[in-house]
């Protein structure tokens, strides 16, 4: 199987956008939601999310990246080990096809799978946002962002450490990469609006993660970015037929993102 362990904190605004997209590419969903703006309620509609946790059934603190560990424990309890996992965001839509990049990882015998990030942002040639489009259509600029594990093959060894902030990864995970790496797109902020309502829920409570103030209408993402790029349809160099081996496009990332 193929099974996403999704994490959402108010994202009413693009999580039928992102469903749309990314149900299909998972056989079941794990959902860990903070949200108070109605979030859960869209999600429990789709058939593929099996499960709901809110975050204060999980802490009384803010939730943090070892925190999925208890929709892991889930979809062990339910399904077992052995299977493939995908690491899923409210605001980030699967530009390749995780079913599809878990066949051939396994193929390879890879337990884990590098993913590239496309941050989308707000551009200042953008024309006045128009939000009865679709997110996709409204936002074209980004910036080539980091590489992030986004998938792994679970074992009975795999499990999140208690306090451990910072990695998306579990333990116990295989070494073994897939040797491409994938592309997902990212779409943190989106409205001017939507960026403050972030912000301010954040500073009340909030998921782990910050809010860049700075962020609306750039010519880049932010700074630590090296260039920004208009989508066109395809990612150019980053597709996977035009990708060479996996060192090789580390180090053009490495490049592309300073730190």
């Amino acid at each position: 199987m193929n099974i996403g362990l999704l994490m959402t904190y108010n994202e009413a605004d693009i999580i039928e956008e992102m469903m749309e997209t990314n149900r299909h590419f998972v056989d079941t969903i794990f959902v860990l939601d903070g949200s108070n703006d109605g979030t859960d309620k869209i999600l429990s509609s789709y058939k593929e999310v099996e499960k709901i946790f809110k975050d204060q059934e999980v802490t009384s603190g803010r939730v943090r990246d070892y925190h999925r560990q208890v929709l892991l424990e889930a979809a062990h309890r339910r399904y077992g080990v052995g299977h493939w996992f995908t690491l899923m965001h409210g605001d980030e839509i699967f530009y390749d096809n995780p079913r599809i990049i878990a066949q051939k990882a396994d193929l390879q015998g890879a337990k884990r799978v590098n993913w590239a990030a496309m941050q989308f942002f707000m551009h200042t040639s953008d024309e006045p946002l128009d939000t009865i489009k679709p997110v996709q259509e409204r936002l074209t600029w980004y910036s080539p962002f980091w590489l992030e594990i986004r998938q792994f093959k679970s074992s009975k060894k795999t499990h999140y450490q208690e306090g451990r902030h910072g990695k998306v990864l579990p333990e116990g995970v295989g070494w073994q990469p897939y040797t491409k790496v994938p592309i997902f797109k990212h779409y943190p902020y989106r409205t001017p609006k939507q960026m403050q309502q972030r912000l301010e829920a954040i500073k009340q409570r909030g998921f782990s993660g910050s809010v860049h103030e700075a962020a609306i209408y750039r010519e880049t993402f932010s700074p630590e970015y090296r260039e920004a790029r208009q989508f066109s349809g395809d990612f150019a160099e980053f597709e996977l037929s035009k990708q060479g081996h996996l060192l090789t496009i580390m180090q053009k990332w490495k490049r592309l993102v300073k730190r």
